[in-house]
């Protein structure tokens, strides 16, 4: 029988801010943008990276856009998933919006940096990549209705997404690749 078994507990730590929700995200596309290589620390947050290709950065509007992340454990064929999903909500409806939209939807596979609310960069899709799963374009009705596009954005990988150790710069952490300034 294979040894899975727990290594450490975990500690409740003091009642401070812990933020819910996501400030932008980078999205790194298809067509040979690619993530070749990650190192990972022995706590297992990214410390490096090399691929190549553009990393597009999306700010968001405050409390607009999420990040979850689900278990799915089939118990008769001994199979774990963890399916990334990122809520996405951009304001403002125009048609160089749209036309982003239509591309971003038409990838096949894509990686995704998220950095969330207590100021924590996320990896998500390393192994299999994400894809756009549904979306809307809406004009919404009453004068103060959302006006703009919303795109879900899911993947299905082997691990759960990692952190990335940022104690310098994104832009330090990746090799070959070309961020967006922040």
């Amino acid at each position: 029988m294979a040894s899975c078994f727990i290594s450490e507990g975990y500690t409740l730590d003091c009642r401070n801010a812990s933020t819910g929700g996501i400030k932008s995200i980078f999205v790194l596309g298809d067509s040979g943008n690619t993530i070749s290589s990650v190192t990972y620390s022995v706590d297992g947050e990214v410390t490096a990276m090399s691929g190549s290709g553009t990393w597009y950065k999306f700010e968001l509007v405050r409390q607009s856009s999420s990040f979850t992340e689900e278990l799915q454990v089939n118990t008769t064929n001994q199979a774990v998933v963890f399916q990334p999903t990122v809520a996405i909500a951009l304001p403002k409806l125009n048609q160089d919006l749209r036309n982003l939209w239509f591309d971003l939807i038409k990838q096949n596979a894509f990686y995704m940096i998220i950095l969330d609310n207590n100021d924590r960069y996320w990896l998500l899709g390393i192994e299999n990549g994400l894809y756009a799963s549904a979306g809307q374009m809406l004009s919404g009705l009453a004068y103060n209705d959302a006006n703009g596009i919303n795109l879900t954005v899911i993947g299905g990988e082997p691990n759960p997404s990692v952190q990335i150790d940022v104690t310098t710069t994104l832009g330090a952490i990746m090799s070959g690749m070309t961020v967006p300034v922040e």
